[in-house]
């Protein structure tokens, strides 16, 4: 199995990209802008949405996650070293910067901050559970101090499956049987996303979603099949690396074509539109893929090594509270100074905290220099 190289390509663009996709949806979609919209705007930003950022993440971290496993084989600690120092230190400080903000508008009194709630909260963001939001904070900006940060949950969990799941059916169990029960995962996970897609989009929306479904959506299981799109892409890419180089435009047309047959000729969330929407998924996550190896050379050009995306994510929801917060949400102008802070704020966070944080992820931690008597460089 050929290996793409990892240092000439897209994915760093796309990832901004992606980004940039879940700040406007965010707000725009999740702020009083959104009746603001006058009809044509409404119809130009529901298209929008059809250009996901999180499932394309989803497809990414498959992909990317999957190859950085297979280089460390038989050094999990040095997986899990690298796993942590990409996500937790630049989390953590903006969770300081979260707490900051909170504190200035009044929502961190010194009777919540003695609460087990509070400490909850605090334990939550800075581990796996950043999901939970308080009822303390449900009158601030949109009512949850960072609502984004559920896709770590997720994104963590990944993390764990990808080991588990190279030790079985990608491991000591290959073969006919092993990759049914991939397909078997990968059907499981699509109906699940469907069923879960359904009773989120009910009437009541959101806020009529009966807990059950509201704890599943914070798990792997919907989320599942797109990445393991992303492992299967990864792990047949000599295969199909003629089909995707420089063969964007040709997926992004096909996938603009399903898109219009799903939106103007299926009734939403009935079960003809699940059965196309799956071939429209997948033939986003080739498209995506493929971008990321179509003029190879254009992330360099435009970001020079600059990953500031995970920053952008991070950061926009606090940055959307704050406007909110202060009135400053009133018009689509709005939106560009959300980019234009929460940019400012995820370059800063890229050059002062993320860089420097991954520039260790080839040195051992200390204490496992000292039980292995190693010093030296992890493999990527």
């Amino acid at each position: 199995m050929s290996t793409p190289s990892h240092r000439s390509n897209n994915f760093d663009l796309i990832r901004l990209a992606a980004a940039l996709q879940v700040v406007i949806a965010h707000a725009i979609g999740h702020t009083p802008l959104l009746d603001t919209l006058s009809g044509w705007q409404r119809q130009a930003f529901d298209w929008f949405l059809e250009f996901p950022g999180v499932p394309v993440f989803f497809v990414i971290s498959g992909f990317l996650i999957s190859r950085s496993y297979e280089r460390s084989m038989g050094d999990p600690i040095g997986y899990a070293w690298r796993r942590c120092l990409r996500i937790f230190p630049a989390l953590w400080v903006c969770l300081l910067a979260t707490i900051a903000v909170l504190a200035a508008f009044g929502f961190l009194n010194s009777g919540f901050i003695a609460s087990g709630t509070f400490w909850g909260w605090l334990a939550g963001q800075a581990t796996f559970v950043q999901f939970f939001n308080p009822e303390q904070f449900r009158g601030f900006g949109i009512g949850v101090a960072n609502g984004a940060l559920w896709t770590i949950t997720v994104e963590l969990q990944f993390y764990v499956f990808v080991p588990l799941l190279y030790a079985t059916l990608l491991g000591r169990w290959r073969g006919t049987a092993a990759n049914l029960l991939l397909g078997f995962l990968f059907a499981i996970s699509f109906l699940t996303y469907c069923r879960m897609d359904v009773a989120m989009n009910g009437p009541g929306g959101y806020a009529g979603t009966p807990v059950l479904w509201k704890l599943v959506f914070v798990t792997l299981i919907p989320h599942l099949w797109m990445f393991l799109l992303g492992i299967a892409i990864h792990r047949h890419f000599d295969r199909l690396q003629r089909w995707l180089e420089g063969k964007f435009i040709p997926y992004l047309a096909a996938y603009l074509i399903l898109l219009i047959i799903c939106k103007t000729w299926l009734p939403e969330h009935s079960a003809a539109f699940y059965s196309l929407h799956l071939p429209t998924r997948v033939v986003l996550a080739l498209a995506t893929v493929s971008a990321a190896y179509s003029g190879r050379s254009l992330a360099g050009r435009l970001l020079g090594g600059t990953d500031v995306s995970y920053g952008v994510y991070i950061y926009h929801s606090v940055v959307i509270n704050v406007l909110v917060e202060l009135g400053y949400m009133g018009s689509l102008l709005s939106v560009l100074w959300v980019i234009l802070i929460t940019g400012s704020l995820a370059w800063g966070s890229w050059i002062f905290i993320e860089k420097p944080a991954l520039s260790l992820k080839s040195t051992f931690p200390g204490w496992r220099k000292r039980m292995t008597g190693r010093e030296g460089a992890l493999p990527e």
